[in-house]
């Protein structure tokens, strides 16, 4: 009894090959030119090229203009608590300081719709350089302590219940 043979795989031709080894190798040596295009050469000084000139002057102006921000209870109820030990939510009225933070990049970028989805509303406490928000907002999450809303609690907590660290 004879055996059916079966014929072997047909393997792409070496041309084909070649071609998509020479098509990847583009694709990377592309990537690696766009992602060095931060340096300019004049009169054989090395200069950072004007996208990489303006993405530093963003970043500086924004360590000048960050804002120190307290997010409140917009309504009376249940908050997520970081604070509360073995519980994880905590009653807040409205108004209440829900958490003490900074950002450089403002309220839309820093939470979209997040903390209005979650019944909290931000408001700007100090507006100016970065390390002056950060001071300020050390002394804030420090000093909750000693608010009143904190101190009608039976057991007051040691910062804000949306801080999960004094920083």
């Amino acid at each position: 009894m004879v055996t059916p043979t079966r014929s072997p795989q047909r393997k792409p031709p070496g041309s084909l090959t070649a071609f998509v080894l020479l098509i990847a190798a583009l694709f990377v040596t592309f990537l690696l030119h766009k992602g060095s295009n931060f340096l300019e050469f004049k009169d054989g000084k090395a200069e950072l090229s004007k996208e990489r000139q303006a993405k530093l002057q963003k970043e500086l102006d924004e360590l000048e203009n960050a804002q120190q921000y307290v997010l409140l209870a917009s309504r009376a109820g249940y908050y997520d608590c970081f604070n509360c030990g073995a519980k994880t939510t905590i009653f807040l009225e409205k108004g209440h300081v829900w958490k003490y933070g900074v950002t450089r990049k403002g309220e839309k970028i820093r939470y979209g719709d997040w903390h209005v989805q979650r019944g909290l509303y931000y408001i700007i406490e100090y507006e100016g350089p970065i390390q002056k928000c950060l001071r300020r907002e050390k002394i804030q999450i420090y000093n909750y302590a000693k608010l009143p809303e904190n101190l009608q609690r039976p057991a007051p907590l040691i910062r804000p219940p949306g801080n999960k660290r004094d920083d």
